[in-house]
C-alpha cells in the first residue's frame, strides 16, 4: 500500500487526562471534550481527504510507521531564530490524540504502530501533518 498523507488543519489539541465518573458501583471514564471535538475534527477531515479518489482505500493491517508533524502558530514576539515549540503541548499527547482518532479510519488498531516520530514547529496556518506507510521487512 502506499504511504498516506492527512492534513489536519487547526491548532493541534493535546489528548487530555481522561475524566472519570461514577454510577452506583460502577467507575467510568471519557475523553475531555476538548479532545473529544479535535479527534472528531481528525476523522472528519481524514475521511474527506481519502475519499477524494471516489472510494476508501482498505484499513491497514500490518506494522505502520507514523510521521507526526505539528505547526503551531508562532507568538509576535518570539524572535525568528526559534524554530521548534517547546511548550504546551506535549509532543506524545499530540501524538496520542492523532492515533486515537484515525483508529478504525486508516488502521484497525494503535498497537499497530511500531515507530513514531513527532515535531512540533512554528507554522502558518496551524495544522498536523500525519504520514503512514507500512513497516516493510527487515
Amino acid at each position: 500500500m502506499n504511504p498516506i498523507i492527512i492534513t489536519v488543519y487547526g491548532v493541534p489539541v493535546a489528548q487530555g487526562r481522561p475524566k472519570f465518573f461514577r454510577r452506583g458501583n460502577h467507575v467510568g471514564a471519557y475523553d475531555p471534550k476538548k479532545s473529544r471535538d479535535y479527534k472528531s475534527s481528525i476523522r472528519i477531515q481524514a475521511l474527506d481527504q481519502l475519499s477524494r479518489g471516489g472510494t476508501m482505500p482498505p484499513l491497514y493491517e500490518d506494522a505502520l510507521k507514523m510521521d507526526v508533524t505539528a505547526y503551531l502558530p508562532r507568538p509576535k514576539t518570539l524572535p525568528k531564530r526559534v524554530l521548534y515549540h517547546v511548550k504546551r503541548p506535549d509532543a506524545d499527547n499530540i501524538a496520542k490524540g492523532c492515533k486515537d482518532a484515525l483508529k478504525g479510519v486508516v488502521y484497525k488498531d494503535d498497537s499497530q504502530i511500531v515507530e513514531l516520530r513527532v515535531r512540533k514547529v512554528y507554522g502558518a496556518p496551524p495544522r498536523v501533518v500525519i504520514a503512514l506507510e507500512e513497516v516493510g521487512s527487515p
